[in-house]
């Protein structure tokens, strides 16, 4: 959200896969238990003049996060810019870009 408002978006949607962390995030209490600092930061954004969107989708629907969620616990800690993509992360960026559709499997509930 940062890089986005220093961009000069003013209308961003924000993709999460975790239903949790969205109502945390959209709720207006600020507890966040041991994410408390994050969510007041976050809580700080919302307060700006722009739009933010919040939608959940299914890890299944964006690859790419997933991805780099998974690529963040294998370097320092702190902010990182990349300047092209991570080895292994094309192929799914490949798949955004042609629409490629992942089928998500849930098992039957009796």
């Amino acid at each position: 959200m940062e890089m986005a408002w220093a961009q000069g978006f003013r209308e961003v949607t924000v993709q999460l896969d975790c239903l949790v962390a969205k109502n945390l995030v959209c709720s207006i209490d600020e507890d966040g238990g041991v994410n408390r600092n994050l969510v007041r930061r976050i809580h700080h954004f919302l307060g700006r003049d722009w739009r933010l969107t919040w939608e959940h989708v299914y890890r299944e629907g964006n690859h790419c996060a997933d991805f780099l969620a998974s690529f963040a616990l294998t370097v320092d800690r702190g902010h990182h810019v990349l300047l092209e993509p991570p080895e292994g992360l094309q192929r799914f960026l490949q798949d955004d870009a042609t629409r490629v559709r992942h089928v998500r499997l849930c098992p039957a509930v009796n």
